[in-house]
């Protein structure tokens, strides 16, 4: 094992050779506008790496301050986000209580999916009706609850069928009102 100092002279002699910069070189994490975030990501359609280069940080730094100024990311290897920002502009006018579940790829049917399961009187029934695995659907309600913050069905148990909790029934009537106004 080398000591401490000659891997420190060694990877400093690399960093210099290759000019990469060392841990030294490297300045404190700034804070990024929001204005200029929208600005440069949105509207001049640049990537996370090249505005993480230009303010000295990670690109996963600059991803999290996209996400502090809720401003959606791209898809991976898309140089448009239109379906991001129209999915982002969708859950604002949805009702209230549905919008934080209304976050990621295949929000909307998830909740279609909740809406569909409560009919019937246990999820693995609901699954089989669905054509799902009874996995999937439980992971998706799960999810839904977790951004809802707070249990939506109370589960099946042997001979009792699964029930709405009353936080499940608001949730419910706000799918089946966004349902309604979508359908033409």
């Amino acid at each position: 094992m080398w000591p401490e100092q000659w891997r420190t002279q060694l990877r400093t002699r690399w960093c210099t050779q290759t000019s990469t910069r060392t841990p030294q070189d490297y300045q404190p994490r700034g804070t990024v506008d929001r204005d200029w975030l929208i600005e440069q990501y949105v509207h001049c359609h640049r990537t996370l790496p090249d505005l993480a280069r230009e303010k000295g940080m990670s690109t996963s730094n600059m991803a999290r301050w996209a996400k502090t100024h809720s401003i959606p990311l791209r898809p991976r290897g898309s140089a448009s986000h239109n379906q991001a920002l129209r999915a982002a502009d969708e859950a604002g006018r949805a009702p209230r209580i549905l919008r934080p579940a209304l976050t990621g790829r295949g929000a909307g049917e998830r909740l279609s999916r909740f809406a569909a399961a409560s009919a019937h009187p246990s999820l693995s029934a609901a699954a089989a009706v669905l054509g799902l695995n009874t996995f999937t659907l439980v992971a998706q309600i799960n999810r839904i609850e977790r951004e809802l913050g707070g249990p939506l069905l109370v589960r099946a148990e042997r001979g009792r069928p699964m029930t709405l909790t009353p936080l499940g029934k608001k949730v419910l009537k706000a799918i089946r009102k966004m349902q309604d106004n979508t359908m033409p």
